[in-house]
């Protein structure tokens, strides 16, 4: 079995939703790029995340982008905070946005496969 070797010199470090891990994983496998994906958490709402490492050539660098900008979206939700100088603690929804995509783009100098 033969294998097209990609040149690979970017590597994305892509934090999106989990409900959006799937969709993202499988568009990025019918594109055929190279990629890992690790369960993470958010730090501020705990929101459960999935972080894809995504490497590719310099010209598939707007696809990557435009794929990933088209599998996670934002959304609305509503998180609890205490009113405050309340005699008792009584919680108000509060909107917020969350969901979206966190992208680190770095430059590839040398990488090995073993």
């Amino acid at each position: 079995m033969t294998e097209s070797i990609q040149a690979i010199d970017q590597l994305f470090l892509a934090v999106v939703q989990a409900q959006d891990g799937d969709l993202v994983e499988t568009l990025l496998e019918q594109e055929g790029f190279v990629f890992g994906r690790l369960p993470s958490t958010g730090g501020f709402l705990r929101e459960r995340s999935v972080t894809f490492l995504i490497g590719c050539g310099l010209e598939k660098v707007p696809t990557v982008k435009s794929l990933l900008l088209s599998a996670a979206r934002k959304r609305v939700t509503y998180i609890s905070t205490p009113l405050e100088n309340a005699p008792l603690p009584f919680p108000i929804p509060a909107e917020t946005m969350i969901g979206g995509v966190t992208l680190f783009t770095l430059d590839l100098d040398h990488y090995e496969e073993f």
